[in-house]
């Protein structure tokens, strides 16, 4: 496979595996301390990957939840966050600049917080009541520390008492990512191939997808490729956004496994009848074997985020353009 080390990223997942036992800690011990509600707070596409952990709470929680953007929250503030709030955050880096401002606000209030960060005694690390190591250099792998710290929550909230299946589906799901890749690596490629020259691109997603999708065109195919692209979700592609598609105009679908699928069902429906360059991406071809379907249908954003990696290779080695250069993105203050 393109630019992939099999030991080294075999060795990787049973790093972050092994971790496991340590975000259970800091659940537990946040949850027993009691906490009126929990705020998702990020930059760029750490919060993008905290959109799949808003659903999932919204649609199988009474646990109130609050997603916001760091650099909004320090100027516009929120009544519900207060010193009873739990505030997860995540920065691979941990000073991430506005998401550093973000932790220092929560602070003066007094909220508790949980950070996933990349390199211990970094600004966010030292503003953090609890820190989870996420050094990891594979997306997927800050999905699966996110799921585990939700799940993890949902069951001290005695809404997921399946969480011990759980946890067995997905210590098997991140061994066995490694046969998804090699079942994607062709399809990836042919992708990059037919779209790599495209001016522009409509990516589309919903539910628990919807994070990955939103994220994949904005952070890689806009940050790191250049790529011009639309992010819709599959309930709003139909107010709006189907008017610029036509016989000519690439429309990647990103399918759910969750209750939203319907709504992707009629987005597949109307690319296939109406443009000659859609692409469908369905995790259910992609999700390892041993994972049965009610959890697939919870794990299936960190299968995804982990496949279009491999996309993301192939679309780099067509272009040309490093998926490590950026023009503007930390190479100056702005």
């Amino acid at each position: 496979m393109l630019k992939f080390n099999y030991e080294e990223y075999v060795k990787t997942c049973h790093e972050v595996v092994n971790l496991f036992s340590n975000i259970e800690k800091v659940v537990d011990e946040v949850y027993n301390k009691g906490f009126q509600n929990i705020f998702f707070i990020s930059s760029g596409g750490s919060v993008a990957e905290m959109l799949p952990l808003e659903r999932l709470f919204k649609n199988h929680s009474t646990i109130p939840v609050f997603l916001e953007n760091a650099g909004d929250i320090v100027l516009t503030g929120n009544k519900h966050l207060t010193k009873e709030s739990i505030v997860l955050m995540a920065s691979k880096s941990g000073d991430t600049k506005e998401t550093v401002a973000a932790a220092k606000y929560c602070k003066t209030i007094g909220s508790t917080i949980v950070s996933l960060v990349g390199v211990q005694g970094s600004p966010l690390a030292s503003l953090s009541d609890y820190v989870i190591d996420n050094h990891s250099k594979y997306m997927e792998h800050t999905f699966i520390n996110m799921y585990v710290f939700a799940h993890r929550m949902l069951f001290n909230n005695g809404e997921y008492p399946e969480y011990t299946k759980f946890i067995e589906h997905i210590k098997k799901a991140a061994i066995k990512l490694v046969d998804s890749f090699e079942k994607f690596e062709p399809v990836a490629a042919k992708i990059a191939k037919d779209h790599y020259k495209d001016d522009y691109q409509i990516w589309v997603g919903s539910g628990t997808m919807w994070g990955v999708v939103y994220l994949y065109a904005m952070c890689i195919l806009e940050e790191m490729q250049w790529i011009r692209t639309k992010s819709v979700t599959s309930a709003d592609f139909f107010h709006g956004t189907l008017e610029l598609v036509d016989e000519t105009v690439p429309v990647f679908l990103i399918k759910t496994m969750d209750e939203t699928r319907p709504l992707d069902n009629r987005v597949e429906k109307f690319i296939n009848q109406f443009t000659e360059k859609g692409v469908i991406i369905d995790p259910k071809d992609y999700l390892p074997a041993e994972i049965n379907e009610e959890i697939a249908s919870r794990i299936s954003p960190i299968v995804m985020a982990a496949i279009l990696k491999r996309l993301s290779y192939h679309f780099e080695s067509r272009t040309g353009h490093s998926l490590e250069f950026r023009r503007y993105y930390r190479q100056f203050a702005y």
